[in-house]
This record gives structure tokens, C-alpha cells and sequence, in this order.
């Protein structure tokens, strides 16, 4: 069976925003293949451009969300039982997104292409 992966906010802004970023050559280069992308990603991202923490418009455009389907990337569905099962997580990771992101790799059996190192106490696979 083939890996299959996710993208979380810090992988999208390595691979396509931050000059001198510490992702990987193995990460880049699973950047440009089937990599999913969740809507709590979207949000995260698009909020932090709201209120001026992060910079999109210039890189991206006028929608994250045209900018990442133009380069093939996945919308991977949120689903209620995903929303309700995050708030079953042993409490190791507080950031809320972070959560989400785990149950829905653990859910679909992907890795997720981050930096994070407390996501894998979750049992899930990562790689930068």
C-alpha cells in the first residue's frame, strides 16, 4: 500500500512561503505529490493572514483555497465524527487544529508532513 499524506499550516508555509525553510528534500519532494489538505488547515492559515500574523495574498493570491487546488493538492473531507473524536484525545497536544489534524490522519491511515514532534505520541507517522 502506497503512503498517503497531509499537509499540515507549517508544511504549506515551509514549502511554498519561507525562504530558507528547514523542510527536508525527502518533504519537499512529497510536497509535490498526493498530498492532502484539510479545511481546519485552510482556516488556520487564512486567519492567521486576517489579523497580519502571516502573509498569504502575495504568494498565494486572492483564495488559499483556488491556490492549493491549482497546485493539486486534496481536500481531505472534516467529518462531525472527526470533530467529536479530536475532544477524545489524551490531552498531550492543547492546540486545537493540531488535534483535529491527528484524528483525521489517524482516521485515514496518513502521514503527516509537519514539524510538530508531539504529533507522533499520538501513534501517528510524520516526516519534514
Amino acid at each position: 500500500m502506497t503512503e498517503r499524506y497531509l499537509a499540515d499550516a507549517c508544511a504549506i508555509v515551509a514549502f511554498f512561503l519561507a525562504e530558507g525553510s528547514t523542510l527536508t528534500a525527502k518533504g519537499k519532494r512529497l510536497m509535490q505529490g498526493e498530498v492532502f489538505v484539510s479545511p481546519i488547515t485552510v482556516w488556520e492559515l487564512t486567519r492567521k493572514a486576517a489579523i497580519g500574523k502571516l502573509r498569504l495574498r502575495d504568494a498565494v493570491g486572492s483564495s488559499l483555497s483556488g491556490f492549493l487546488a491549482k497546485h493539486d493538492f486534496k481536500m481531505l473531507p472534516l467529518t462531525w465524527d472527526n470533530a467529536e473524536s479530536a475532544n477524545n484525545l489524551p490531552p498531550i497536544h492543547k492546540d486545537p487544529m493540531d488535534r483535529m489534524l491527528i484524528v483525521q490522519a489517524l482516521s485515514n491511515g496518513l502521514t503527516i508532513i509537519t514539524e510538530d514532534t508531539i504529533i507522533p505520541h499520538y501513534g501517528v507517522k510524520t516526516v519534514w
